[in-house]
């Protein structure tokens, strides 16, 4: 029996923080800009489309945890690495320059990169900042769908309509139960492709949304117990094509040394809820790899680690070197995911 099972959730929760560490509050100005930004885009570009296709979504739990999921973790992240990537915004760039060399503090730094953020707000295309809440909520909505409106209907049959809804081969009627959070994925699958005008861009979205239909297929061989050779349950595609969706938006400014940090940050996401949820996994249909043994709470540590090193590493290679930068660089990083498992750990995020 995976030792995680006989723990409380909270003896889970303070192996977590233990594991993470502490965050350091001086270094919340900068997480703060982001969530500013993030919000009031959020109120721009994708709550008429709530709005719209799913209304009653506003005013119950589904809502609120779909806002959080958007907000606080998966739209944070585009925004977050362009401040490690080797050609940032114009704003970025002055700002660590700047910082690096008048030799700030951490926490000095913090308040220059929260300003950073307000400017790059400013300036980035307003195309830009729309695909990156866009695909932030589809993301959220998606998975939201296939764990939560769904109930009862066969494996087969959830791929069949999930695929159907990125295809464009299926539209629910007004008979479908949660027609309304059906209707809302492929409204915002259908926004994501408004304004492409050329064929990079093109390319970045359609390699994201093939990881995406890999990750229904992938749903539904978990649920009708195909063996995944590697071990991990089926997970991998899930964790591969959140991160090709949220890089999507970005991908000129951060390289392919951003995108894969991003796979191991989604990677820990996903080690992490399954380490937390592993009791009440137990119960489901399909198997998770914390219920195998396949990952423990060794896992956890070594990934968390290697994210750590990695954001660090990021930051190197485009081309900083003073050691507060990089130090504010981990410790916010480390800040805003303490922060998810928090809410991870209360349930915000379920």
């Amino acid at each position: 029996m995976p030792a995680a099972l006989a723990l409380t959730d909270a003896e889970r929760g303070a192996v977590v923080r233990r594991i993470m560490g502490t965050a350091d509050p001086s270094l919340a100005a900068f997480p703060a800009a982001v969530r500013r930004v993030v919000f009031s885009r959020h109120a721009r570009y994708v709550q008429p489309l709530i709005a719209q296709h799913w209304p009653e979504s506003l005013g119950e739990r589904a809502g609120r945890k779909l806002r959080f999921l958007t907000c606080n973790l998966y739209a944070t992240a585009p925004y977050t690495v362009l401040f490690s990537a080797p050609q940032p915004p114009f704003p970025v760039g002055p700002a660590r320059w700047l910082g690096s060399r008048l030799g700030l503090s951490t926490t000095s730094l913090s308040r220059l990169a929260g300003v950073a953020v307000g400017a790059t707000a400013a300036v980035l295309p307003a195309l830009t900042e729309r695909r990156i809440l866009l695909f932030a909520a589809f993301i959220a909505t998606i998975d939201h769908v296939y764990d939560h409106c769904l109930d009862g209907v066969d494996p087969v049959e959830r791929g069949r309509r999930m695929g159907g809804l990125l295809d464009g081969t299926w539209t629910p009627d007004a008979t479908t139960t949660h027609a309304g959070a059906f209707r809302l994925v492929r409204a915002l699958h259908d926004e994501m492709q408004a304004g492409i005008d050329n064929d990079d861009d093109q390319r970045e979205l359609d390699r994201a949304l093939a990881r995406l239909r890999d990750y229904v297929d992938a749903e539904v061989k978990a649920m009708t117990g195909v063996p995944d050779p590697s071990g991990c349950c089926w997970r991998m595609p899930g964790v591969l094509g959140t991160i090709d969706g949220l890089v999507f938006p970005v991908w000129r400014h951060a390289g392919e040394q951003a995108r894969q940090w991003m796979y191991d940050v989604s990677l820990f996401v996903q080690v992490l809820d399954d380490y937390l949820d592993i009791v009440k996994d137990r119960g489901e249909l399909r198997p998770t790899p914390m219920l195998t043994g396949h990952w423990d709470e060794a896992t956890l540590e070594a990934i968390w680690s290697k994210t750590l090193d990695g954001i660090v590493a990021l930051a190197k290679s485009s081309g900083v070197t003073d050691d507060n930068w990089l130090a504010f660089v981990r410790e916010t990083y480390r800040m805003m995911a303490l922060e998810t498992a928090e809410a991870m750990g209360a349930g915000t995020a379920d």
